[in-house]
């Protein structure tokens, strides 16, 4: 593990808060609050912020997998890959104006930096 691990541990701990506090507040709240049938049923809520803050928690695995000592290399090579990959198609898909293409590029290339280095 480097310092370059433990910083990309970082960013994802603190991407992870601020995907679930700000992801709630700005996108799942409101999106919720639709007056729509399919949209008011229980089930749907429940599955929508059940999907949207299980991925939180997925991310802080993924921080874990990239400090844990023993972590086998080729699983902290696939994370790297996972999270510069998904920052790379989120800045495509969104034009470059979503600030989590960014983030999620630069934390992939923090993690594959480390491998590197």
């Amino acid at each position: 593990m480097s310092l370059l691990h433990i910083t990309a541990a970082g960013l994802i701990v603190l991407a992870s808060l601020f995907h679930s506090l700000m992801g709630e507040k700005k996108l799942i709240a409101p999106t919720l609050a639709v007056d729509d049938p399919f949209i008011k049923n229980p089930m749907t809520q429940g599955i929508t912020r059940f999907g949207w803050h299980s991925s939180s928690g997925f991310f802080l695995l993924t921080a874990l997998i990239v400090v844990l000592s023993g972590t086998p290399a080729a699983l902290i090579w696939a994370t790297g890959v996972l999270w510069l990959g998904l920052g790379l198609i989120n800045l495509i898909l969104m034009a470059a104006k979503h600030p989590g293409g960014y983030l999620l590029s630069l934390i992939g290339t923090l993690i594959l930096l480390g491998q590197i280095l």
